[in-house]
């Protein structure tokens, strides 16, 4: 009967082991971005310009990030390649300190209020699309 017990109590042990893993693993699935990124917008070296692409599903956000110094000028310009239905993808900006300095645009021309890491955040939440985004700092 003891052996019948500790038996019992290591297969129940296993399986709320089991039960535990596979929870962590799909709660860690359902809360990732399905197009979601978060990376840096680079210029290639000597110029004031980049261009990111990317594909965004309806509802999630793209966020591309890059340093510039105040007073600099970011002009910024989104161009939407839809997959279904028509619409567009919007994008917002937000200053070092967190501060939303451009909001729901496809283009924009920022004198800079601050120096440090900048986020553009690229949304879509009529259609999933393709994009390109051109950035210029001068």
């Amino acid at each position: 009967m003891t052996i019948c017990l500790n038996t019992i109590r290591k297969a129940a042990f296993a399986m709320v082991a089991i039960a535990a893993a596979f929870f962590a693993v799909s709660a860690g699935a359902g809360v990732a971005n399905a197009s979601g990124i978060y990376s840096e917008i680079k210029f290639t070296p000597g110029t004031d310009h980049g261009t990111v692409t990317g594909y965004i599903n309806r509802g999630y956000t793209d966020v591309w990030v890059l340093d510039a110094r105040a007073g600099q000028v970011m002009s910024t310009d989104l161009i939407s390649h839809y997959t279904s239905a028509s619409g567009t993808a919007r994008f917002d900006i937000a200053a070092p300190d967190g501060q939303v300095i451009c909001r729901d645009n496809t283009s924009s021309q920022i004198r800079l209020p601050q120096t440090g890491r900048y986020h553009v955040t690229l949304t879509s939440w009529a259609d999933d699309a393709s994009y390109t985004m051109n950035v210029r700092i001068v």
